[in-house]
C-alpha cells in the first residue's frame, strides 16, 4: 500500500502546512505554533488511518463474499444463469432441431406422417425472450463493472457504496 500511504502522507503534509500558515497569523508564540502544528498533524494522520482501516475492512468483506460465492458447490447458482434463458433455448432446440429431425427419421422409415414443417415460434416469444436475454446480459455487464447508479442498485438489490475519500 505504498501509493496509498504516499497519497495520504502528502495530503496531510500540505494540509498541515496550509493550516499552519493560517495559525501563524493568530498564534503569537513559536512554541504554541509548533504544538498546534504537531497536534493538527497527529489528528490528520489519525483520520487518514481510520479511512485506510475502513477501506481495508470493506475490501476484506467483499473478498469474503467473493470467496463464499466461489466455494459454493452449486454451479448453476454460481454462474447465475436465469432459467428463462435456458427454457427459451430448449424451446428453440425442440422446435427447430428435434422435431424436424424426428419427422425426417420417421418419414425415412416409411411410416406415413405429416412431414409439413412445424409452425414458427410466435413473434411474441422472440420479442419476450430476446428482451429478457438482452436485459440480463446488459445488467450482468453493468453489475460486473461495478457501476453504482440508483437504477443498477434497484435492479441488483445492492446498497450504495459510499466513498470514504470525500
Amino acid at each position: 500500500m505504498g501509493w496509498f500511504s504516499d497519497l495520504f502522507t502528502s495530503g496531510a503534509g500540505s494540509l498541515v502546512s496550509s493550516i499552519g500558515e493560517v495559525a501563524d497569523r493568530f498564534i503569537e508564540s513559536p512554541d504554541d505554533k509548533n504544538a498546534f502544528k504537531l497536534q493538527m498533524q497527529t489528528l490528520i494522520q489519525q483520520r487518514d488511518s481510520e479511512i485506510e482501516q475502513s477501506l481495508r475492512k470493506n475490501l476484506e468483506a467483499k473478498e469474503r463474499v467473493l470467496v463464499a460465492e466461489l466455494n459454493q458447490g452449486d454451479s448453476y447458482t454460481k454462474r447465475a444463469r436465469p432459467t428463462v434463458v435456458y427454457a427459451g433455448l430448449i424451446f428453440i432446440a425442440i422446435n427447430y432441431v428435434v422435431f424436424p429431425l424426428l419427422a425426417r427419421i420417421v418419414t425415412a422409415t416409411g411410416v406415413m406422417m405429416d412431414a409439413s414443417p412445424l409452425a414458427d415460434l410466435p413473434g411474441d416469444f422472440w420479442l419476450a425472450w430476446g428482451g429478457i436475454c438482452a436485459t440480463w446480459s446488459i445488467g450482468r455487464t453493468i453489475e460486473k463493472r461495478g457501476t453504482q447508479t440508483p437504477l443498477t442498485q434497484a435492479a441488483t438489490g445492492s446498497k450504495p457504496v459510499t466513498s470514504l475519500l470525500k
